[in-house]
């Protein structure tokens, strides 16, 4: 599609989230002119929020490429983004391609209100694309948990395989990936799915602490005397291997409306990554026993505890990344091992933070 040269006009949600952040970074030192669409938060200007986080992945950055940022304040939920009309004319004339990254991935919201904006948003957007003059293609970024408890195998190619939700984020993004294949018919859209975000892999950095670092965080309390962790699997990507792939596929790929796995295809055993964590942070290990005979042991706080970690989780899943690696690899692009050397950092940064 793209040389690697070609300069493009993006238009940006999620600029201030996890994925989204580092995608701009990584827009930004590739020359681009990005538009980003944020709120004010937290008595701090929109433009203040989105130059925060680029400074924490990297001081650099803005000041060298500030002419080709403009922040524009919105809300993806509101009718036409929350815009002014100015703006999106703007947005309408310039815009050549889109990275829809805006979501709520909080677990425990109400289904009506994450619908809002994790569905209604990502209408709102495709809405948007429709009206936009030069645009060539919209990436959106979905997440490989739409397979929900699905057990199986579960591919780029698969979305509607019967599965039930164990989260309302799961739900919601698996609806706005339906809706993603309503637009098809007149837009060129991208699906990127990846799994679970963990930090900078050398770096070991991250916004905030949630999915497994909640995990790792349940076994320095020592709630637990004994965990299944000899059974679980887990699909893991760094934040910059995500950002970094997605950019690589939106900008060589020629085929259209593709799903993309961004994660490696080897997983990472819990019982490997509760084995790292307690040789870096010194908690007592748990011992091993059945996932039934965890289950039929909890007491009621635990239970709890564990609806907002490992069990809102589909740990049995088997997420394949083949043919998205194999795309990447013509690129020279390879997602780093999560071993030794690189969950590191994560654990380091991790214990010095929290």
């Amino acid at each position: 599609m793209n040389s690697d040269n070609q300069k493009r006009t993006i238009f940006l949600t999620g600029a201030t989230g996890l994925v989204g952040s580092y995608l701009l970074k990584i827009l930004l030192q590739h020359g681009h002119k990005v538009y980003c669409l944020a709120r004010s938060k937290d008595n701090k200007s929109v433009k203040q929020r989105v130059v925060d986080i680029l400074n924490f992945w990297d001081k650099k950055v803005y000041p060298k490429y500030r002419r080709n940022l403009i922040v524009l304040e919105g809300d993806i939920a509101k009718e036409n983004l929350g815009l002014s009309k100015k703006n999106r004319d703007l947005l309408k004339t310039d815009t050549e391609e889109i990275f829809h990254s805006a979501a709520v991935t909080d677990i425990n919201w109400p289904l009506n209100k994450i619908r809002k904006i994790n569905v209604g948003g990502t209408k709102n957007v495709l809405e948007l694309a429709l009206k936009c003059k030069k645009l060539k293609k919209v990436n959106h970024i979905s997440t490989a948990y739409v397979c929900g408890n699905y057990k199986g195998v579960f591919t780029e190619n698969d979305l509607d395989v019967g599965q039930g939700f164990n989260s309302t984020y799961e739900q919601s993004k698996f609806e706005a990936e339906k809706l993603v294949k309503q637009y098809r018919k007149y837009l060129w859209v991208d699906i990127f799915r990846p799994a679970i975000v963990i930090g900078e892999s050398k770096s070991g950095r991250i916004l905030q602490f949630r999915n497994i670092y909640q995990f790792i965080h349940l076994f320095c309390l020592e709630i637990f005397d004994s965990f299944p962790i000899s059974e679980g699997i887990i699909s893991v990507v760094t934040v910059d291997d995500a950002a970094k792939a997605t950019y690589l596929i939106s900008k060589k790929t020629r085929a259209i409306n593709g799903n993309y796995h961004i994660f490696p295809s080897r997983f990472l055993p819990i019982q490997v990554l509760i084995k790292y964590a307690n040789k870096y942070l010194g908690f007592q290990q748990p011992k091993t026993v059945s996932f039934e005979d965890f289950l039929t042991n909890l007491t009621p706080v635990q239970m709890e505890i564990l609806k907002r970690n490992i069990l809102s989780l589909n740990i049995s899943v088997k997420l394949e990344s083949h043919l998205t690696e194999c795309i990447l690899s013509n690129f020279s692009f390879k997602f780093h091992k999560l071993g030794k050397n690189n969950l590191t950092p994560i654990l380091k940064f991790f214990k010095t933070s929290k």
